[in-house]
């Protein structure tokens, strides 16, 4: 066909190719020694496991399966650059099969504390009308997911509760 122009690829002298592919492994090399050290200059301590915080909730035969006891804590904790206090409250209860069910009392639809309702047998979020089960599931409201379950143990009688 009259006027058009074959098109030539153009090529790369192997000087250019050379000149190039040492350009960006000097310029990789570079940045894995300056990026892996600035990296983690700037994670610091976030990627290290906290210090575990067992709080004591009393004699574990005091602990009646119909209601729940509430645990108020409060400890000093450090993070990854300061230290800060941290406080929460925590319900506990023994089950009717004898297992102990240790609840945190921090909705988990934005952080409010909520409150057991003994005779409605139900928890309720005082901020948006949620409402979880003595389990800790959700009945209604707008949390998403279930109050966190808390890991317990029993030393000497008495049941501690990690938070």
């Amino acid at each position: 066909m009259a006027g058009e122009q074959e098109r030539q690829p153009t090529q790369l002298s192997r000087r250019e190719a050379l000149k190039t592919m040492g350009f960006w492994s000097v310029s990789g090399a570079a940045a894995a020694v300056l990026g892996v050290p600035g990296l983690r200059f700037f994670v610091g301590k976030s990627l290290e496991p906290g210090d575990e915080h067992w709080v004591e909730a009393g004699p574990v035969k005091e602990l009646s399966p119909r209601t729940f006891r509430a645990i108020r804590y409060q400890f000093r904790s450090k993070d990854a650059w300061r230290e800060v206090d941290r406080q929460g409250l925590v319900y506990v209860r023994v089950q009717e099969d004898g297992t102990v069910l240790a609840l945190s009392a921090q909705c988990t639809h934005l952080g409010c504390l909520v409150g057991w309702r003994e005779a409605e047998d139900r928890f309720a979020c005082p901020c948006h009308t949620g409402f979880y089960d003595a389990q800790g599931k959700v009945i209604s409201g707008p949390p998403p997911r279930p109050l966190v379950r808390l890991e317990t143990r029993v030393e000497n009688g008495t049941l501690l509760v990690r938070v």
